[in-house]
């Protein structure tokens, strides 16, 4: 029996001794010296397959090799769009929460279409421009740059750089030392706004003097690869696609940037790959400039490919365009994931790569080959919904906007008719189901009331912010886009896995390689992004961590 207890004893002191070892080690956790947040816009998942035989080993196949690979990454909400897209994926929540609920929506207070980071407080910095007036003022949460500059008692460094301004933006965050994009027509140069500083900083300044747009543009853009080997794509001249002049030329290999750049500006870099190699030696930049990753205090820095949306616009996702431009992106990858061993160090950085939406096929194409889809045309939805209501109630104007798939009631006219929401709102969902285009619709008091489970309806609710959206929120039918790309190119926002299913990597910094078929949203990146570097998630979100990764 003594023996016994002693036994315990010894079980009980071994115990003891291990969990005051955990939690010493806890109590002293290390972090990464530099979190990195990728978002490549408009990336379909299947980009990752579809193309993998011809990616190198050091770009998306070495963070899916080495890294965490989730395989069934999902959007939960709608529309899919690149400011939703990027709020969501840095504050870990939906635009129920966060507010970005598009890129463009209707203010229901000034009665226009407000821009999701529009500021009138503020001034351009880097250029003359009364229209880069640009903040984070509409985010209603904070993003994990936040979090890590307040875990930090606000040392860390927290950099967004984009070619798009939204995606600069909201990834960086409220408290950001700064959000840096690029501005086409005849600047072409990175800027950014009086919400952050008064002048640009040296290293951007300098980085502006190089003209390294000029170099990228003064090429042709042909083929990484001989262009027979792009079996993965459509031939190169095909009846699908707009071209980089809007059908002006036809769209086909090789195309003369210098001559181009007459034409069009700067802003053509934001259409060909060669805006992400852009991108890259201004995230090199930014790293040197700002000094990131370079003391024991853990800093932020989000880099978000513009280029990838804008030639997918164009072109479609079954173009060699696309596919090149994807070949290309993969050795940007790799030189960004090579400088950052060699700047940072090795285990010393933690990357997370995802996209803010996929793309549709091109409806022609799918029509062509018997899929039964179209175009819609928003003005005829909108023409046949006020007619209905004229019909039912003997009024007009009842619509005051028609945007992003919802419709905004006009108040003053419907209490003026004495007429009730539900009503017209039941109304304006049975004439735009009679349009071969829309498939549903849902209503503000259902939305209000309900709590959703139904995936589709479920993704509605979680884009549908109370004080921001619409009244009526139609659901369109898988494979149906605008008829603005009735002419060729595609386009995005729907609650369909086109659109919704993306990639998402981790590599780095406590990762260990492994892969999961588990679903996951987007919602759950930043929580497992913070569980991983030990701060704690943005004040909105609503998300969970991903416990394979942490495993």
């Amino acid at each position: 029996m003594r023996y016994f207890i002693s036994f315990l004893s010894l079980i009980f002191l071994f115990s003891f001794s291990v969990k005051k070892e955990k939690k010493a080690k806890a109590s002293n956790r290390k972090q990464p010296k530099l979190v990195v947040g990728i978002v490549v816009d408009q990336m379909r998942y299947d980009y990752l397959a579809r193309f993998e035989s011809k990616y190198s080993d050091n770009g998306f196949k070495k963070l899916m090799r080495d890294g965490f690979h989730c395989d069934a990454h999902y959007f939960s909400y709608m529309p899919t769009f690149t400011g939703p897209g990027h709020a969501s994926v840095f504050s870990g929540t939906t635009p129920e929460i966060h507010g970005i609920i598009a890129n463009d929506w209707y203010d229901k207070e000034l009665k226009r279409e407000i821009y999701c980071a529009e500021d009138s407080t503020v001034l351009c910095v880097g250029a003359d421009s009364k229209k880069e007036r640009r903040s984070p003022k509409n985010m209603l949460v904070t993003s994990l740059g936040d979090q890590i500059k307040m875990a930090s008692s606000y040392r860390a460094k927290s950099i967004g750089i984009s070619i798009k301004d939204r995606s600069a933006i909201f990834p960086a965050g409220k408290m950001a030392d700064g959000a840096f994009w690029f501005k086409g027509g005849d600047e072409g140069k990175f800027i950014t706004s009086t919400y952050y500083m008064e002048k640009l900083p040296k290293w951007v300044s300098d980085f502006n003097t190089l003209k390294k747009v000029d170099e990228y543009l003064s090429q042709s853009w042909e083929t990484l690869l001989p262009i027979a080997e792009y079996t993965e794509s459509n031939p190169d001249m095909n009846a699908y696609e707009l071209g980089l002049e809007d059908g002006e030329s036809d769209p086909v290999f090789p195309y003369d940037l210098n001559s181009l750049k007459d034409k069009l500006g700067y802003s053509l870099i934001k259409t060909v790959p060669f805006g992400d190699d852009l991108l890259v030696d201004f995230a090199k930049a930014a790293i040197e400039g700002e000094e990131l990753g370079q003391d024991s205090v853990m800093d932020w820095l989000t880099v978000s490919f513009s280029s990838p949306d804008y030639i997918g616009h164009k072109f479609g996702p079954r173009s060699i365009e696309i596919e090149d431009t994807y070949l290309r992106l993969d050795l940007n990858i790799a030189d960004l994931i090579n400088y950052l061993d060699e700047k940072v160090g090795k285990g010393e950085y933690v990357i997370f790569l995802t996209a803010d939406h996929g793309a549709a096929q091109v409806p022609q194409e799918l029509m062509d080959n018997g899929v039964e889809v179209g175009y819609y045309n928003p003005k005829e939805i909108l023409a046949n919904v006020n007619a209905a209501l004229k019909s039912e109630f003997g009024a007009d104007n009842l619509i005051e906007s028609f945007s992003n798939f919802q419709f905004f009631l006009n108040r003053e006219v419907m209490k003026k008719n004495g007429l009730e929401m539900n009503a017209v709102c039941k109304t304006i969902v049975a004439a735009s189901v009679k349009q071969p285009s829309v498939k549903s619709g849902m209503i503000r008091r259902d939305l209000e009331r309900n709590q959703y489970t139904d995936r589709v309806e479920q993704t509605v609710q979680k884009g549908w912010n109370t004080k921001r959206s619409g009244d009526v929120a139609l659901i369109m039918e898988p494979g149906w886009i605008s008829n603005y790309y009735a002419h060729g190119g595609t386009t995005h926002g729907s609650p369909w896995t086109y659109d919704t299913h993306v990639p998402l990597l981790f590599y780095g910094f406590g990762i260990e390689s492994g892969y999961t078929n588990k679903k996951t949203s987007v919602e759950d990146i930043v929580p497992t992004v913070a569980a991983i570097i030990g701060v704690q998630p943005p004040m909105g979100c609503t998300g969970v961590a991903i416990d394979d990764v942490l495993k």
